[in-house]
């Protein structure tokens, strides 16, 4: 039992290690999402990895072919809409090393849709024909600067958790030595 008592503290320290480097890792790992169509692969993130209404967020995003070479001289539209309405369309943006990074700042909370319209074939007919174009969409979950704040509370929250868990345990421990050795 007494041994029992003693590896409380050790096992909420391991638990909270891991969760935060799960948390780390996952963060490294799927702070983008990606699509694939036709011989196109996009992937887009946003800085900051969850976009807060009223602050500017910085959307980055990678073109490449399915061969992962980058996309040179492809002209990309960039359109944001909300549940009912587009709220910004770009001007077609000539996309010369398959990366791009574009400024926006949500003006409320809500899902969004982040739309990149890439035209397959420039050379070739209309711009505006959506036969020649390729859409890729992406939701983007857009927080109010209040759940945000809460959300970040996340890892100091664990943290107290597992110093007062590690405390008690050890008041706990010292307790039961002491009664025993009255005993």
């Amino acid at each position: 039992m007494e041994r029992i008592v003693l590896f409380i503290p050790y096992i909420l320290i391991v638990i909270c290690a891991l969760s935060t480097v799960q948390s780390i890792s996952a963060d490294l790992l799927s702070n983008s999402l990606q699509q694939r169509i036709g011989d196109y692969d996009v992937s887009i993130n946003a800085v900051p990895r969850d976009p807060i209404s009223g602050q500017e967020t910085r959307i980055n995003i990678i073109i490449t072919t399915v061969s992962n070479n980058p996309v040179t001289d492809t002209p990309i539209a960039i359109r944001i809409s909300d549940e009912r309405d587009e709220l910004v369309r770009t001007q077609p943006i000539l996309l010369s090393s398959g990366h791009f990074s574009y400024n926006y700042s949500f003006n409320n909370s809500g899902i969004f849709l982040l739309s990149i319209d890439i035209l397959d074939y420039p050379a070739v007919g209309n711009p505006n024909d959506s036969n020649k174009k390729l859409i890729f969409d992406f939701p983007i979950r857009v927080s109010e600067p209040y759940s945000a704040e809460i959300a970040n509370l996340k890892f100091p929250i664990i943290i107290t958790a597992a110093a007062t868990g590690s405390v008690i345990s050890l008041v706990l421990l010292k307790k039961f030595k002491k009664s025993k050795k009255v005993t």
